[in-house]
């Protein structure tokens, strides 16, 4: 897992033939006679072919064996191990909206998914619609196909367009396969769920005038449940809440305190408590107090599975010197996620004072939850297709020009299906009719209680719909040739022009968009489109005593229109955006072995279709009330837990602007012998205006700090009804830090070993994101570890291999966060997971791999002093522990 000369050398006779004439990065093969032809290979980082894979840009190269080593699953797992990937990426997790559960990404130095850009054969992928198209779902693609992976470590707007801000991953997939091939894996955590089976088929023809390969791969994958993730049995275990299976309702008692203000108090039914599965009494014993739900108990952490992929890859040879070449993919999978039943929160119902079922003669306001008629199971339909066309060719004009022309059509739909959430209008007029004995004041048997609570959330059920359309059609052309070669001076160019259109709509059900039913996300509907224009050409000049020097300069634009609703009723809205970004690069060989070099670029990302035109959505954030709880010291311990959540609705913002950054990149490669190699590389980059989501702990704070906040609505208790929000461009992010890696061969008479370390670390992390402008350097600080990294070991022999791999996150400190006031954030130690595998190539042309990811167990570390509910980065550490596989290849 490294960018060095020694592996580039290796990588790179075996793919020449290969990327000549495949489509993996639009590019530039400059003609020569067969006699002097010279090896040129198209390296991520530039769209000019060259003899080296080392450029003046650092890339990490991840082969297929590399990528074996890792015993991962997906691609987004191994891309989550890698060290650039500094603070952890996103998975897909239960409870999130707009198929956001069914995705993930990647997340390059803690930039923010949207700040990197991932290509599939250097042709950029198509988004999701929980990103409005704007970062791609890495688990979406078939590990069965990945020749090898090739991450840019600095910005490269200037050579593959916006969003290329932290840097670039390039998947590379495989060509040119002659035969026919199986492959079959599956695993097995050591905790219940999360199984996971793969199998795959490969076929390829190759002729004289082409070739042709097909892949299919099936991929499935159990649940895992909260429960036996973390720790419930724990006495300090404390993430229940009040809106609960048995009703509680909230009153005005009559009284007032000793400042004059009214008390306001809880009732619930104890006996109900007692007797209903994962609620525990809060009350004194007087029917005074609360039932509270443990949500935890029923939910899936991750959900479960299935996915069909298909990929073809052609190329077919018209004349001598034009090819027809194209790939078409498909990729097909259902996830089923689950949440716990629906809290009645989105309009709190309330039993008015005359209701014969009131026990308390005022008007109540219900904490309900809809266990009775089942937890909220969602499941999401995601459906990619990607179909690519055009044409290469070669023209006898000057020193040759080398020219291509594409076609690209891409399209992402989910669908999403959210059942067992309540209409809150329903819920409403069903309890003023009198017919509801909620807190069973009648005693009624519990038998009889539950099948009442039944009827009564049957009659206010509702699926939410929610169905996300992307697609994008895109024509390109480039033509590159070699302007002038004069002893040790040349200079080789291209130029090309990009088209894109793209049309993004997303929409839910009307009930859940008009804000009347609780437990999903409705609402954040988005009807916009754009296109994109861009021109841009490099230049890479060779100078004397073995100087090189790079240079690139993309011109691109785009203009968008969505509809957004507002006071006016539906209108549109358009913006514009463009920017010219340069980069420029200078290498130097001093000595053969001795690579040195430098590399500057700008960078700039257009908002999203959805920060700009989405309509308000309902989301459920957690923060922690610092005015109430503090003036009121904490008096309501659960308002006032951590984890409470609020009711935010966030919306689009049309007046956004771009974001802005640079990148700068110092290092040097080193091949120290034959079998050892060396690359340190130091990166430094400043990402302004950068658009961010203001939290609701965020407007709380603000709220706090002025005295008052339009934002936040208060009900009569001083407590918080609901919070408003959006997007901004309000943050500023610096980083900097040093990559490094080594790879040592050693031959041996009983093997070949194959030792590799690639580690991070991050110098600072400063962000500037709030309305006091306060800069605070979280590198370090939880959540933020300064140091990553990964070991490798491999060895051969004969026919037999074996592997150590070692995945390094360095500890944080909670101090920060301790200071703030959070006294229970902790201190996070050190992690280390260790994976071994073992293999064996049978004489039927076929290998087996046996092997064991997390060898030792090693517990993920949590946040906080106390047992609590989802208290790791699941983006960071693995939370499956000690996990078996078997691996089975087979070739024909």
């Amino acid at each position: 897992m490294n960018s060095l000369t020694l592996t580039a050398k290796a990588v790179r006779v075996g793919i020449f033939a290969l990327t000549t004439s495949s489509i993996a990065f639009s590019g530039t093969v400059f003609a020569e006679e067969q006699s002097e032809k010279v090896e040129r290979i198209e390296v991520t980082g530039s769209r000019i072919k060259q003899v080296d894979m080392e450029t003046s840009s650092p890339v990490t190269v991840l082969s297929a064996a590399d990528i074996a080593l890792t015993g991962e699953k997906t691609v987004a797992d191994v891309l989550n191990n890698s060290a650039i990937n500094s603070f952890g990426s996103w998975r897909g997790m239960s409870g999130y909206g707009s198929g956001a559960s069914s995705t993930a990404s990647i997340n390059m130095r803690g930039l923010g998914a949207q700040a990197t850009l991932v290509l599939l054969d250097g042709r950029r992928m198509p988004g999701t619609s929980s990103s409005s198209g704007a970062v791609a779902d890495t688990s979406q693609i078939p590990l069965a196909i990945v020749e090898r992976i090739e991450i840019l470590r600095d910005g490269a707007s200037a050579v593959y367009g916006s969003d290329a801000v932290a840097g670039v991953i390039n998947i590379i997939t495989k060509k040119e396969f002659d035969g026919f091939q199986l492959d079959f894996s599956t695993e097995q955590p050591d905790i219940d769920g999360g199984d996971a089976n793969r199998f795959s088929i490969a076929a390829g023809f190759n002729s004289d005038k082409g070739n042709v390969t097909f892949t299919y791969e099936y991929y499935d994958t159990k649940s895992v449940m909260d429960r036996d993730i973390w720790n419930m049995d724990d006495p300090s275990y404390g993430d229940y809440s009040s809106f609960s299976s048995v009703p509680n309702g909230y009153y005005n008692t009559g009284k007032l305190d000793a400042d004059g203000k009214p008390i306001y108090d809880f009732y619930a039914n104890s006996d109900m408590c007692d007797q209903t599965e994962n609620v525990s009494d809060g009350t004194d014993g007087e029917n005074n107090g609360r039932c509270f739900y443990s949500y935890g108990a029923v939910t899936k952490l991750f959900g479960d599975m299935t996915r069909n992929s298909f990929m073809t890859n052609f190329n077919y040879e018209v004349t001598d010197n034009i090819q027809f070449r194209g790939r078409g993919s498909a990729s097909l999978s259902e996830t089923n996620t689950r949440y716990a039943g629906t809290p009645v929160s989105t309009n709190y119902p309330v039993m008015g004072a005359d209701n014969q079922y009131n026990p308390t003669g005022a008007d109540m306001t219900l904490y309900m939850r809809s266990v009775q008629i089942g937890e909220r199971d969602t499941l999401t339909e995601t459906n990619n297709y990607d179909i690519l066309g055009g044409f290469v060719g070669y023209s006898e004009v000057g020193n040759g020009i080398d020219w291509e022309i594409n076609a690209q059509h891409s399209a992402s739909t989910t669908n999403s299906f959210n059942y067992n959430l309540i209409n809150d209008n329903i819920i409403q007029s069903e309890i003023d009719t009198g017919e509801y004995d909620i807190f069973n004041t009648s005693g009624m048997s519990y038998a009889e209680w539950d099948a009442q609570m039944a009827k009564l959330y049957g009659a206010a059920a509702h699926t939410g719909v929610y169905q996300g359309k992307f697609d994008s059609t895109q024509f390109d052309a480039l033509a590159s040739t070699l302007v002038l070669e004069n002893g040790d001076f040349t200079v080789a160019m291209v130029g090309g022009i990009e088209y894109e259109m793209i049309n993004f709509k997303q929409t839910s059900d009307p009930e859940s968009a008009a804000g009347i039913i609780s437990g999903g996300s409705g609402g954040d509907d988005v009807d916009a489109e754009r296109t994109r224009q861009a021109v841009y050409t490099e230049f890479q000049v060779g100078l004397p005593a073995n100087f090189e020097f790079s240079a690139a300069v993309r011109y691109e634009k785009y203009e968008q229109e969505g509809s957004l609703s507002g006071p006016e009723g539906v209108v549109t809205k358009s913006s514009t955006f463009d920017a010219v970004v340069p980069k420029f690069g200078l290498s130097w060989r001093p000595v053969d072995s001795l690579l040195l070099r430098a590399s500057y670029g700008d960078s700039f990302r257009a908002p999203n279709m959805g920060e700009m035109f989405s309509s308000q959505s309902l989301s459920f954030e957690k923060a922690y009330d610092s005015v109430w709880c503090e003036a009121n010291n904490d008096s309501d311990a659960n308002y006032c837990a951590t984890g409470n959540q609020h009711k935010t609705w966030y919306g689009g913002n049309p007046n956004l602007e771009a974001e802005e950054g640079n990148s700068l990149t110092l290092g040097g490669v080193w091949n120290v012998t034959d079998a050892w190699s060396l690359e340190l590389s130091y990166y430094a980059i400043t990402y302004d205006n950068k658009i961010e989501s203001v939290s609701a702990s965020d407007v709380i704070r603000d709220e706090k700090v002025n005295g008052g906040s339009q934002f936040v609505t208060r009900g009569a208790d001083g407590k918080i009804e609901y919070i408003e929000s959006g997007v901004v461009n309000i943050a500023t992010v610096e980083t900097s830090g040093f990559d490094f890696a080594t790879a040592y061969n050693l031959e041996t008479g009983f093997g070949d070993f194959n030792f590799k370390v690639d580690m991070s670390h991050v110098l600072e992390f400063k962000k500037q994101a709030d309305s006091e402008s306060v800069t605070i350097d979280y590198s370090g600080v939880v959540d933020y570890p300064e140091w990553r990294g990964n070991f490798s070991a491999a060895w051969y022999f004969d026919d037999f291999n074996a592997a150590w791999t070692t995945v390094y996150i360095g500890s944080q400190s909670g101090e920060y966060w301790r200071e703030q006031g959070e006294d229970y954030i902790i201190d996070t130690p050190s992690y280390f997971k260790h994976n071994f595998q073992v293999g064996y190539t049978h004489d039927w042309n076929g290998t087996v791999t046996l092997g064991v990811n997390n060898l030792f167990d090693e517990q993920a570390p949590t946040y906080y002093n106390f047992a609590a509910y989802r208290d790791v980065n699941t983006g960071l550490y693995d939370v499956l522990g000690r996990t078996f596989y078997l691996r089975v290849n087979q070739k024909f």
